[in-house]
């Protein structure tokens, strides 16, 4: 295992590789629920693989994904081990090929099956294609995606086929309902590891006001401002994605489109030029937004939000994956506020902000706080300013009600406001002025 590892260029584990492996190798069941591209796939990979005995012609582990894409993703990275294991057999079991083809040389049992619930529930129980008494251990992968996606009565049909296997749960996001799925089958000694983070700490998250001049314009300039190695843009919509894809393109912009609803023999194509980087701009619905590694994006785009927000957590950590530095970039109106509140309120990650106007991107040193039309303004006043306004109103309040003393009190709070909104852009200009050093030491 060593010498695979090596030889793959793997020498160090990280943080949830470290915690997870050691547990698996043991036998218990754990739910390891870690940020996006912190190499939750080898942190089961690694110790399903070394536990396999290869001279017993059984099927010994089986791994579900939610997506075609996942699982073959799991496939690539289990294939190079068969190198220093060589009689270990792993199969896929995807809608990427018809059922006869993935029933062909089943005669000889494979070690692993990798697939998505689906096609191995085909194989698996309604073809009785391969004995199931010696399966020591599932995977479940992206565990909340395949509640939200109604795979659980496929996974619980296998459950109740299966005599007790250990059960690896991987999830970057861990909700009640998911909890409340897995009791149904865990068994006593499961275990929770959790970094208590969906998203890499190496990315920083903005709030770009485009001010108003459509999406599909402020992409372009975005783009053609920052000129990013490899950007991933994302909208909600699959009507949004398509006009953003043909926006760019007519405007000479090498970008790739990807979504669900590409057939078979594009979605494959789609993926192998991804993954070549042969594009530096991918245009997508949320579909790549879990669990997917493409190497080296540096900056993730949101057109919008999601309306369910954790799904941003999953856009944002397709950058800063392994450590490197990632930005992920959300578009907004001023007339658009809730869901951006929405997010900030959560307080998960700290963003910071900035205007795209006329194919300039500038800090924006006091963000959503000018907005008129913002419901909750005061929440973003700091607890310092809030209390110098208190002060302020208790130094122009008297005993007698005096002419014009409202207009005191309100120039009183305006003279406060303004020396917090100074002090925000100073910072900001500070900001900046170490930015262009940092780049010009570069």
């Amino acid at each position: 295992m060593l010498a695979s590892l090596k030889k793959q260029g793997y020498v160090s584990p990280s943080p949830v590789q470290s915690t997870v492996i050691p547990k698996i190798l043991r036998g218990k069941s754990i739910l390891a629920q870690s940020e996006t591209g912190s190499g939750k796939t080898h942190s089961f990979l690694i110790p399903i693989i070394d536990r396999i005995d290869c001279s017993l012609p059984r099927l010994q582990s089986i791994i579900i994904a939610p997506t075609r894409e996942l699982a073959r993703q799991i496939y690539d990275f289990a294939i190079p081990f068969v190198d220093h294991f060589q009689q270990l057999k792993i199969r896929l079991f995807t809608s990427e090929t018809d059922v006869s083809e993935n029933l062909s040389g089943l005669s000889i049992a494979p070690h692993i099956i990798i697939g998505t619930p689906g096609r191995i529930a085909d194989i698996l129980l309604k073809k009785n294609s391969l004995r199931l008494q010696n399966v020591k251990s599932v995977v479940l992968d992206e565990a909340d995606m395949l509640l939200e996606l109604g795979y659980f009565d496929d996974i619980e049909s296998l459950f109740a086929s299966l005599d007790s296997p250990q059960i690896i749960v991987t999830s970057a996001t861990l909700k009640q309902n998911l909890r409340d799925e897995l009791r149904k089958f865990v068994r006593a000694d499961f275990e929770f590891e959790s970094e208590k983070t969906e998203t890499a700490s190496t990315v920083k998250h903005h709030f770009v006001d485009i001010k108003h001049q459509g999406k599909n314009n402020a992409l372009l300039s975005f783009l053609n401002i920052r000129k990013p190695y490899l950007a991933l843009v994302f909208a909600s919509k699959k009507k949004t994605v398509e006009e953003a894809y043909s926006y760019l393109r007519s405007n000479k912009i090498k970008a790739i489109y990807f979504s669900g609803d590409l057939d078979e023999r594009e979605r494959k194509r789609a993926i192998r030029a991804i993954r070549s980087n042969d594009y530096s701009v991918i245009v997508s619905s949320d579909i790549l937004a879990r669990g997917m590694d493409i190497p080296d994006v540096t900056d993730v785009v949101s057109l919008d939000l999601p309306y369910e927000l954790d799904f941003y957590y999953h856009r944002a950590g397709r950058s800063g994956r392994f450590g490197k530095d990632g930005d992920s970039w959300i578009f907004y109106d001023d007339d658009s506020t809730s869901l951006p509140l929405s997010l900030i309120d959560e307080k998960k990650v700290s963003f910071d902000f900035f205007t795209l106007k006329n194919d300039k991107l500038n800090i924006d040193p006091v963000g959503l706080l000018p907005k008129t039309k913002l419901k909750k303004k005061k929440d973003f006043i700091s607890e310092e300013e809030k209390k110098e306004i208190k002060i302020a109103k208790a130094n122009t309040r008297s005993e007698k009600v005096k002419p014009g003393y409202k207009k005191k009190t309100a120039y009183a709070i305006d003279r406060v406001k303004h020396k917090y909104k100074r002090k925000a852009i100073q910072k900001a200009v500070r900001r900046q002025l170490q930015e262009k050093t940092k780049g010009n030491a570069k």
